[in-house]
């Protein structure tokens, strides 16, 4: 029973790196097909070669890994006792399992690459051969980095314990030898290599002082001291903590250059923003592999649990600063600018009035949202939209959106439209932001270093700013911009879940009577400005796009009593509520008009919009398993988010017409929803995705199909609202039903007369 015994141990020891390759070959293939990570694979072929150079890399650290269980795993469990030789502590069978499993999972990884790029629409000729071809030099090329670690590992190697680096040397070699039998590869391994120490009988020098200090973590890490013969690291540790510094030293180095890319305003080269998630993520699972390796190797003699040991350990170093996310603010110039209120800014409005809803959804909204408002923009400029259009209510990507239709305001490219770079990959910035200044906040908190309050928000942020390439970069929200409307950034107060806007209107105004004593809804100036403080228009942005997980609940700096602030889609995904209680401020409310002269040649369109498709839902659920209620209650919480908050929004946009037609506005109602359809690239057919992506990347048919969606019902759309604009649409009463024909899909409208209407224009 004892080899079957020591097998499963070691087996056991090995959990991590066998962990790893899994995540390589298995989870990483199912993510890519996932909303929220959506994307990562869409890669060129360079990126190709990235990934496959790394892929190698990380199976050759998990292979490295359990080579250092096999060699030393029963001496750390079980003591110093009389062992074979290292090179005859692992077998036959498990290195041709180990190289045959990770190769298994490498080539799955990247076959999984290849089919997305297919979906994606990389369909370019010779997509096959660039890709085996990229895919062939990334494998090379680790293997050459691999073997300069060997030769360089091997002139540090012991001359009395260097059989050990026969095992991580020779391998492959070493199972040959094995099979056909013969010293010759002892031989090579004794010859004067380049860079291999040669072998003395002088007397070895003092070991440097980091290494004694690990000879005395115990058996498994060093040789058994005896009379005459102190104890020796193992080389084959020697040789795993040289490989881990120059790995960090890589690894730090990576991050420092992206962040000097993110924080200089110069924007993306050709192409748009890198979407280099892969080489992020890979690089992370190098790096925890090496960790969670060492430490199980470490805990397992005490029968510790390693994930307990690593929880502990970070707690404790929690309290030693502060960790906490944070968005930058800024002071507010002297004088500071007076904030219209909505009744204001609607006296000074045209008498058609348009107002903006735009829905969440990550890069899909954002994308849909500059579509079609700098699409509007531009086509309807002669009819005065953009000086018709007074409020913008804008949820996480929607905000986003809506940012870079200010930058459609302000002169651009003729070939390099706002609206195409709202496209631009941001899920690369999130990566660097998670994987580099976020894990440095979780080992070593609290330091004030130029990443102090660098974060992957921080990070979303500089990426869709360096996008935007707005003529006037820093740009603060309470300023007075001409030709811009009211922009309502919605995000949620994290500690009571009550909605709150990022706005440059006076809103809700003064004295507003709230629904209750504690909860109503909150203007973030109003809280900055007592401290002197404002926000820039692409923070007030990124802070509504607080995707969870994606990025983080941040609060405000130097602001005192500051909350932390979470997505707007929390509270209201479609942005209907923050405009409707704008609207009603604006035009209902208002104690300044006469209730008979309020709605006179008046004309209030709002304008809704919808980046998903309305999917019908299964007509019944099938019989679900025990393990269902595990994870249904997330799963209902993800839906009324975003499904369900669809009901709640059309019965607020009718109550909201119902308190306009009595204050006698005629009202329109407009939803322009992407509905997808199918679209050509390269030649090739390709079925728009019904279930878009949720992350920070779009693919190019996903691209092409936006436009295809815009285009489907941009005509009519753009009629009718031209149309509106002219006051040529005469309100009738059958409008306001639903059931309308000739209408295209993706468009529905809701034309409402006044009830108490004043004279007609």
């Amino acid at each position: 029973m004892q080899p079957w015994r020591d097998r499963f141990l070691l087996f056991y020891m090995m959990r991590v790196p066998i962990i790893f390759l899994v995540i390589l070959g298995v989870v990483l293939p199912l993510a890519f097909q996932s909303s929220m990570f959506h994307g990562v694979a869409d890669l060129n072929l360079w990126q190709v070669f990235e990934a496959a150079f790394l892929g190698s890399l990380l199976v050759s650290s998990t292979i490295t890994t359990s080579f250092l269980v096999l060699l030393y795993g029963l001496e750390r469990a079980d003591g110093w006792k009389d062992r074979p030789a290292a090179n005859e502590r692992v077998t036959t069978w498990s290195i041709l399992s180990l190289y045959g499993f990770g190769s298994v999972c490498w080539l799955r990884f990247l076959w999984s690459i290849f089919q997305f790029m297919q979906q994606a629409g990389r369909v370019e000729s010779g997509l096959l051969s660039g890709f085996l071809l990229c895919a062939s030099f990334g494998l090379l090329a680790a293997m050459l980095v691999v073997f300069i670690f060997f030769v360089i590992a091997l002139r540090l190697a012991k001359p009395e314990d260097d059989e050990a680096m026969e095992v991580f040397a020779y391998p492959l070699i070493l199972v040959i030898r094995r099979l056909i039998g013969g010293d010759w590869v002892r031989s090579i391994k004794n010859a004067q290599l380049p860079f291999a120490r040669p072998k003395s009988s002088q007397p070895q020098p003092r070991q440097p002082w980091i290494i004694r200090q690990l000879v005395k973590l115990g058996p498994g890490y060093a040789t058994k001291a005896t009379d005459g013969n102190p104890s020796v690291m193992h080389s084959g540790f020697r040789f795993a903590g040289f490989v881990v510094l120059i790995f960090l030293l890589c690894y730090a180095y990576s991050g420092q250059i992206t962040f000097w890319h993110l924080r200089s305003l110069d924007e993306w080269s050709l192409g748009g923003a890198p979407n280099n998630v892969l080489n992020y993520l890979l690089m992370f699972f190098i790096l925890w592999n090496c960790l969670l390796s060492g430490l199980t190797f470490f805990v397992d003699r005490f029968r510790i649990p390693a994930l307990a040991a690593l929880g502990a350990v970070l707690l404790l170093i929690s309290f030693l600063g502060s960790s906490d996310h944070v968005f930058p603010t800024v002071n507010r110039p002297t004088p500071a600018p007076v904030l219209l209120t909505p009744q204001q800014w609607f006296q000074l409005s045209p008498d058609s009035v348009v107002v903006v809803a735009a829905a969440g959804g990550g890069i899909q909204s954002a994308a849909w949202t500059s579509k079609v408002m700098c699409g509007l923009r531009a086509d309807l400029q002669a009819q005065g939209f953009q000086n018709s259009v007074r409020a913008i209510s804008g949820v996480s990507g929607g905000s986003v959106g809506a940012l870079f239709y200010l930058r459609c305001l302000e002169p651009f490219p003729p070939n390099d439209p706002p609206e195409i770079r709202a496209r631009d990959s941001s899920l690369g910035a999130v990566a660097w932001g998670l994987t580099h200044p976020d894990l440095r906040r979780i080992f070593v908190p609290g330091p004030a270093t130029s990443w102090a309050s660098a974060d992957r928000g921080w990070a979303l942020e500089r990426s869709i700013l360096k996008s935007a390439h707005f003529a006037t970069p820093w740009q603060r929200l309470a300023e007075d911009r001409p030709g811009w409307p009211v922009m309502l950034f919605n995000s949620t107060d994290a500690l009571t879940g009550d909605p709150v806007v990022f706005t440059n209107s006076d809103f809700p105004s003064a004295g507003r009577t709230a629904s209750s004593a504690t909860h109503s809804l909150h203007n973030f100036l109003d809280q900055a400005r007592k401290e002197n403080k404002d926000v820039m228009v692409t923070t007030a942005a990124r802070m509504s796009a607080a995707f969870p997980y994606v990025s983080p609940e941040a609060r405000p700096m130097d602001v005192l009593g500051g909350v932390h602030l979470g997505d707007g889609g929390y509270f209201d995904n479609s942005g209907v509520f923050a405009l409707s209680e704008w609207l009603k401020e604006a035009a209902i409310n208002s104690d300044s008009l006469g209730t008979q002269s309020r709605g006179a040649n008046r004309r209030i369109l709002i304008l809704q919009l919808d980046a998903f498709p309305d999917n019908k839902p299964p007509n019944q659920q099938p019989t679900e398993k025990w393990y269902y209620q595990f994870y249904s209650p997330l799963n209902t919480m993800l839906n009324v988010r975003s499904e369900g908050q669809l009901v709640r929004d059309e019965a607020a946009g009718k109550d909201l017409q119902e308190l306009l037609k009595a204050s006698g506005y005629d009202t329109g109602w407009m939803l322009l929803r992407y509905q997808p359809t199918a679209v050509i690239l390269h030649d090739i057919h390709f079925d728009c995705p019904k279930d878009p992506p949720l992350s920070w990347h779009l693919t190019p048919v996903e691209q092409r199909c936006i436009d295809q969606g815009w285009s489907n019902i941009q005509a009519k759309s753009e009629a009718e609202i031209a149309r509106f604009l002219k006051g040529d649409l005469h309100f009738e009463k059958g409008e306001c039903e639903p059931g309308q024909s000739g209408i295209p899909p993706g468009l529905y409208e809701r034309f409402c007369p006044a009830i108490s209407a004043g004279p007609k224009p």
